[in-house]
This record gives structure tokens, sequence and C-alpha cells, in this order.
């Protein structure tokens, strides 16, 4: 990673390459993919709202909701263990905060810990069955935590890098 962005051009055909990625899916096909994942309905509604927002860029509409959707569901494609372990952890953190009268005070260390801890673990297995080696002890924890922050804030910094710079020079 160089730390160097692409140059307008750059962005602006990457951003008319995902846009073409948008227009492929079309709004009802996206809307029965999230409903076939199982994810509850409120939250297939939400997501499949976040798909329809659009951008008025100079004399083109991009659909930004729904090219930020696809991005999440790539990267949930590429890390599927590290996604599980998330939303393990996450459940970790709801659970806790059912319990009576001292719940509530414990459900964010326990969602904290819990999305870092499962995170890990699904990171760690989503090396192994890429077939990379995974290392063990504090450093391959820190390693582990490392590649994960990298690799979420190169999705975060590569979306909306693309979609300000195509909004901003309009």
């Amino acid at each position: 990673m160089t730390g160097q962005g692409l140059s307008l051009a750059g962005e602006n055909l990457k951003m008319s390459l995902w846009q073409v990625d948008a227009d492929v899916m079309s709004s009802s096909e996206l809307y029965v993919w999230l409903n076939e994942t199982g994810l509850p309905h409120e939250v297939t509604i939400r997501l499949h709202e976040l798909a329809t927002y659009t951008k008025k860029a100079g004399n083109k509409v991009f659909h930004v909701g729904k090219i930020i959707l696809i991005k999440i569901i790539e990267f949930v494609k590429a890390h599927p263990y590290l996604a599980l372990g998330v939303a393990m952890g996450a459940a970790v953190g709801y659970l806790v905060n059912s319990i009576p009268f001292i719940g509530q005070i414990l459900a964010p260390l326990a969602t904290a810990l819990g999305i870092v801890i499962f995170g890990i673990a699904g990171h760690r297995l989503d090396k192994r069955s890429q077939g990379k080696e995974v290392q063990s002890g504090i450093l391959g924890v820190a390693e582990d935590v490392i590649e994960i922050a990298a690799a979420f804030l190169k999705l975060v910094a590569d979306v909306f890098n693309t979609i300000f710079c195509n909004v901003i020079t309009a």
C-alpha cells in the first residue's frame, strides 16, 4: 500500500465501473438476495432503503447506496468467517444486555470483547481456509488485528474516496 490515491481520471473510471455493477443488479434482485441471506425482515428493508439512495453528479446519477451495499457484500463474501465472528460477538452483547439489572452495565464491555474475540477467531478461520499460516501468541493476535483493520479501512477509504471524488468534483 503506497498511500497514494488514484488520479481524478482513475477515480472516475473506478466509479464508472462500480456504477456498471450497480446497474447490472436491479433493486428487486438485491431485495430478493437480501431476503435469501436469512437477515431479519427489518434489516432487509433498511438495507434496501440504503440501496435506493442516489446522488446526482453533473449529468449522471450514481446509485451510491447500491454501490456501498455491493462493496459490503463483496467484503463479507471475501471474509465470511470474520463477518460471522463479528455477528456472533454482537449477539453475545445482545444476550448479556438481556440479563436483569446488571445486563445494561455489562453489555457494552461484552459487545466490544465479543466482537474483537470472535472477529479475530473468524479472521483466523478465513486465513486457514485460504491456506495461509496463522501465527500463535500475542504477536499473532496483534497481526490479525492489524490485518482486519487494514482490510476494513481499505474498503471504507476506497469507497469514500471514489464516491466523494465524483460528488465533489461535479
